[in-house]
């Protein structure tokens, strides 16, 4: 959004014309049941809540859901009445409700996960956290001459960053390197929700594809690819110790520092050409 900003250099003060990031919360509710409220940068609200939904295991299966409908904030001097049924029109809405098929199973407590995924709550045994997820086997072959260019063509596509900057980026590639969608968000968890979520949604299968993201690789991360079987993850920043551990127990393949012409494979390089590692050896880097 525009904002009028006051500039200040060692030559002075100067008003100019900038712009800000839009924050605005988005309640998710499963069958009527508030599981998460996401900070997040107005846009496909019903990819994000699907994208996270799916990815934090809060439902098993993208044929569990029945429905997913955008819906909206109560207008202030209606109490009751949603946004969306009093103005379709209306930029502000910030509830997606997901009704799920009649008995889909969904997370015996969806508040403990939402707390493992958001703050840790003090488990950071790999043990504890892998014995619920399945492995990613996905046999994609990844040349290094095209990760090189994956960087440039997702900020490319950045219009928010370039427009305000302090903004996140998330894109799904394929393994020859075409890009399939990119979100922008505030937040890094968000920006990933929408782009799986955006496939999900779409029937697009994820895996054989690489997600690339600009905020840090975390456990939390390496989690979500792996339960929606993304083979390859990919940041320009740097992984924690945790999600290499938990990658490389998951057979994930993860890539950090991907800047350019150089980037370190961190777990099963087997699936990038031209790289060393003996998938029969240590599978870390």
């Amino acid at each position: 959004m525009p904002w009028h900003i006051q500039r200040l250099t060692q030559d002075g003060k100067r008003a100019v014309e900038g712009g800000v990031v839009i924050e605005e919360p988005l309640e998710v509710r499963l069958d009527g049941k508030t599981v998460a409220v996401l900070m997040r940068t107005p846009g496909l609200e019903k990819e994000l809540a699907t994208g996270f939904s799916l990815g934090e295991g809060l439902i098993e299966d993208l044929a569990d859901i029945a429905l997913v409908r955008h819906c909206g904030r109560a207008v202030a001097d209606a109490p009751g009445v949603e946004a969306s049924e009093a103005d379709a029109l209306d930029e502000s809405r910030n509830r997606v409700d997901i009704r799920l098929m009649p008995g889909a199973a969904t997370s015996s407590d969806p508040r403990q996960v939402i707390a493992l995924i958001r703050s840790g709550c003090g488990r950071t045994d790999v043990g504890s956290l892998v014995e619920d997820l399945t492995p990613v086997n996905g046999q994609v072959q990844i040349q290094t001459e095209m990760l090189a260019h994956l960087p440039a063509e997702m900020t490319r596509q950045q219009s928010a960053y370039r427009a305000a900057g302090g903004i996140h980026a998330a894109a799904i590639f394929d393994a020859r390197g075409q890009g399939i969608v990119v979100c922008e968000d505030i937040g890094r968890h968000n920006a990933v929700d929408k782009v799986t979520g955006y496939c999900l949604l779409r029937g697009i299968p994820l895996t054989d594809k690489i997600l690339l993201s600009t905020g840090r690789a975390s456990y939390d991360m390496v989690v979500k690819g792996v339960r929606l079987g993304i083979p390859v993850l990919a940041s320009i920043s740097s992984p924690t110790s945790l999600a290499v551990e938990l990658a490389d127990a998951l057979g994930c393949t993860l890539l950090g520092y991907l800047r350019g012409k150089t980037l370190n494979v961190y777990t099963h390089g087997w699936r990038i050409s031209n790289h060393t590692t003996n998938p029969k050896e240590g599978q870390r880097s």
